[in-house]
């Protein structure tokens, strides 16, 4: 015997109800699993990161000071050349040459050392190999280290290539007869390729750790790869050598940061100065290596998260099939309530929340017929309040829209007399504060005026939102309306790179439409392509098709991808946010230039190709009607 359709039904029901009840005890289970597994996964992370970023930190101070030390062993090896028994005797004499080779000897890292007498002439000169200074250079009476040394003081000379390739630094001391008598200076050249040799590369951490060395100027010193070095390499490109730099200026210091090298790959650097010799000593290991330890946390975390998950799989679906039961016999309650039987009650023992529920529901089958005759005068009370509702807010829309339009409007005032102040400080002050002054001077200009567009857009927009933008129709000559626009546009152009050329049909009629609103749509597409061409050709192109008028702003610039021409005409949307950063703006010109377009009774559209340029193209009634406007708004 077949079984009754409604009884398939009603299976089919308990078996979602049963799943849902499943899922529900599920997601609790397993959310309370996740969350406590993707927590301890955080504060993991944030202790490894933290004792990597320690232990990378006093890598780097216990390479600069082992490299501290050892210009200081070497500025010993030199003062002690200085103390020879031959000067003490005979004073500065050539045959101190044999001192200037056995601190050659003594000391690798020289590779010429140079004994001036008080007056800067060279009395004595030992080399390697190839000479540092060069041969014929023999007064030194005016160099900052002979002066510096010949006050009795050392000198540590800031790093520079000889044959722009190799580094050396200078160091100079005193030559003393006796105590305080200063017979002349030592001046000794450190090869720093022989440093970063001999003593930056050694120490090296972990298996892909480096360590290399840059100069305050931001030239590479020492690094493991000696041909970057002799290429004279400049890495104040890299994140992490400009926050160095800058943050040793000002005397900061930091535990280390995730960023790339030279060769492109993430590494983890962190840095320590040496302010004596201004120097900073990075060290670097491989992403992969330093985070090594927390990939396998992370694995181990999630695999017992694995576990917890099956658990909770299996304790839902008891939790599920435990509340299920007393449920149906809800719904058989219910069953019968609906087929009419309104003397049904519900005889549930569970000593739990679904016992006194069907209480309620026994107390609610009472109520039932009552709710009947009630329900239709609560079902038109309720339509009344929507509809109040309703009135409130649009009400509350209008508002809000003459709120942004007084807002801005207050706004602007204040706004034009901050660029105004602004450009006379400027115009009274050049050439009589620092450039940096007078710069940052121009950025406050450039933000005031960023912020003056971005108010009077939205003083636009709300005035079209809120229906208080009138069109006030006149006749005119395009022409004259294009001088003054090209006049307004022309200092935005890229001088002698930007071409702007005006095409406009000589048999064009006068205009009948709002002038300040079609001037503004022009000055918009313009400022548009101006901002977004470097290099080439603007062109406004103007001609009678019927009773339009047709009118193209076409530029060279960087174009759009076609995607970006379903939304370019919102609000607040550009193609993306870098080129907001780069060229400002703040996505409303042409949004504005949309809605003033239809406003007058026209359209515009905008064709692109990416790296090839853009096209706006204007299409507006060349005699304007109420009729037009109205439709528009």
């Amino acid at each position: 015997m077949e079984r009754p359709a409604e009884a398939i039904v009603g299976e089919r029901r308990r078996g979602r109800l049963l799943r849902h009840y499943f899922f529900i005890s599920f997601v609790l289970l397993s959310g309370g699993l996740l969350t406590s597994g993707l927590w301890e996964i955080y504060f993991r992370y944030q202790e490894v990161h933290e004792n990597i970023a320690q232990r990378q930190q006093d890598a780097a101070a216990a390479a600069a000071a082992k490299l501290e030390r050892f210009i200081q062993e070497v500025h010993r090896s030199v003062t002690a050349a200085t103390r020879s028994r031959d000067v003490t005797a005979k004073g500065l004499s050539p045959g101190y040459k044999f001192e200037l080779e056995r601190l050659l000897l003594i000391a690798p890292a020289i590779t010429e050392a140079l004994a001036l007498d008080a007056d800067g002439i060279v009395q004595a000169r030992a080399s390697r190999l190839l000479a540092v200074r060069p041969e014929g250079q023999r007064d030194f009476s005016t160099s900052l280290a002979f002066q510096q040394a010949r006050q009795g003081q050392t000198h540590f000379g800031s790093a520079h290539f000889v044959r722009d390739t190799e580094p050396y630094m200078t160091i100079a001391v005193p030559i003393e007869h006796l105590a305080g008598e200063v017979v002349g200076v030592l001046l000794a050249e450190v090869s720093l390729i022989y440093v970063g040799e001999n003593v930056v590369s050694p120490l090296a951490d972990g298996e892909t750790g480096y360590v290399y060395v840059v100069s305050r100027a931001g030239d590479l010193l020492a690094h493991p790869q000696v041909n970057l070095v002799l290429q004279r390499r400049n890495v104040t490109h890299l994140g992490q050598v400009g926050v160095a730099l800058s943050s040793a200026a000002a005397g900061n210091s930091s535990k280390g940061t995730l960023t790339r090298n030279l060769q492109g790959e993430r590494v983890f650097s962190s840095y320590a100065a040496i302010a004596d010799l201004d120097w900073v000593v990075f060290v670097e290991r491989s992403a992969d290596e330093v985070y090594r330890p927390l990939y396998a946390s992370i694995r181990r975390t999630s695999l017992l998260l694995l576990v917890g998950l099956a658990m909770a799989l299996l304790a839902s679906v008891l939790v599920a099939r435990r509340i299920l039961r007393p449920l149906q016999t809800l719904r058989h309650g219910v069953e019968r309530i609906g087929s009419g039987d309104l003397a049904f009650r519900l005889d549930l023992k569970t000593g739990d929340e679904l016992e006194l529920l069907a209480e309620e529901f026994n107390r609610m089958s009472a109520r039932l017929q009552d709710a009947y005759t009630s329900l239709e005068h609560k079902v038109a009370e309720r339509t009344r309040e929507l509809v109040a509702l309703n009135q409130q807010l649009e009400e509350a829309n209008r508002l809000k829209s003459q709120f942004l339009a007084n807002v801005s409007h207050e706004l602007r005032t204040p706004m034009n007399a901050i660029i105004g102040f602004t450009r006379l400080v400027m115009r009274k002050t050049e050439g009589q504060i620092a450039a940096l002054q007078h710069a940052n001077l121009q950025k406050v200009l450039i933000s005031a005026d960023h912020l003056l567009d971005l108010i009077n857009g939205l003083l636009d927009l709300s005035k079209i939102e809120a229906g208080r933008m009138e069109v006030s129709p006149a006749r005119f000559d395009l022409r004259e309306l294009i001088q003054v626009a090209a006049a307004t546009i022309e200092p935005m152009l890229k001088p002698d790179r930007v071409r702007f050329v005006v095409d406009i049909d000589p048999e064009l009629p006068a205009l009948y439409t709002d002038r300040e609103k079609l001037k503004q749509i022009v000055l918009n597409l313009l400022s548009n392509a101006a901002k977004f061409t470097d290099d080439g050709v603007i062109k406004l192109t103007a001609w009678q098709a019927g009773d339009r008028l047709c009118l193209t702003v076409s530029d060279t610039g960087i174009g759009m991808p076609s995607d970006a021409l379903d939304y370019i005409f919102e609000e607040f949307r550009q193609v993306d946010m870098s080129s907001t950063r780069r060229h400002g703006g703040t996505g409303l010109g042409l949004a504005i230039v949309r809605k003033l377009t239809r406003l007058l009774g026209g359209d515009v559209t905008a064709e692109s190709d990416l790296g090839k340029g853009s096209t706006f193209k204007v299409t507006l009634p060349l005699s304007v009607t109420r009729a037009a406007t109205s439709v528009a708004s």
